[in-house]
């Protein structure tokens, strides 16, 4: 059996043992005190405070938490969900937080993967884990919000189908020498390559969040993690021609 990424075993020890991560901002405030914070820093409801991020994840990172999650949220949209997710753009985000901290797992709960071109996640994400020292894990879903897709130029019916395509493309790029993309009519003939390379021979592990449109059978062959809810399964008819919604927001 092929060692654990060393990602996944920071994150998941075995032998019984819990780790603890934290989803950002760390600076925000869902107390019922909310609304008058939001006023009185004039900003929309919804929308954290970032004043003192940089020093809560280095504090985060020294406490010994195994993990710091962002969120993908392309929108804010305050009349339907009405939270901003993290604000920062993902990948820009775990750059930073990558210069920032040392050891914790820099993981993403979850980056909509049909919004986005895979070749530039892959590239994006391989970034992150060169520059973080291969402490990468990408969290993939397939997206909750039907209003962002045609801003996007993209069918939210079909999302399920674009995700599996999207995540054998990520592999592909991450494999070493020339990408081949057969559905595209790219062969190794073409010389062409994704850089940087993720900093394990592995690739980077991959996460899904939620169904993401797919059977919980194709999660377990193609993906390296599971990010749920407890009663995601329960409630969740996902497979590959569902139409259900995987969650908005997930944990390990």
């Amino acid at each position: 059996m092929a060692p654990r990424h060393p990602a996944l075993a920071r994150l998941a020890p075995g032998e019984g043992r819990l780790t603890l991560g934290l989803e950002l901002p760390l600076d925000n405030d869902w107390g019922p005190s909310r609304q008058a914070t939001d006023r009185t820093a004039g900003r929309p409801h919804g929308v954290p405070d970032l004043a003192d991020h940089a020093r809560l994840a280095r504090l985060a990172d020294r406490l010994g938490f195994a993990g710091l999650w962002v969120r993908d949220v392309p929108l804010f949209d305050p009349v339907r969900f009405g939270d901003a997710g993290t604000v920062f753009e993902t990948f820009t985000h775990l750059g930073h937080l990558a210069a920032v901290t040392e050891q914790a797992v820099l993981g993403t709960a979850a980056v909509v993967l049909p919004l986005r071109e895979p070749l530039l996640v892959a590239k994006a994400a391989a970034t992150v884990d060169a520059l973080s020292g291969g402490r990468m894990l990408l969290g993939l879903a397939s997206g909750d919000r039907p209003v962002e897709y045609p801003l996007f130029g993209r069918d939210f019916e079909a999302r399920g189908a674009a995700f599996r395509e999207g995540l054998h493309t990520l592999r592909a790029a991450w494999r070493p020498g020339p990408l081949e993309l057969p559905g595209a009519g790219l062969g190794p003939d073409f010389q062409l390559e994704v850089l940087p390379k993720p900093a394990a021979a592995a690739g980077i592990p991959i996460a899904v969040a939620g169904g993401a449109q797919q059977t919980p059978e194709w999660i377990a062959e193609h993906a390296d993690a599971s990010l749920n809810y407890p009663a995601t399964w329960a409630r969740c008819a996902c497979g590959p021609a569902s139409g259900a919604n995987s969650p908005g927001r997930s944990r390990t």
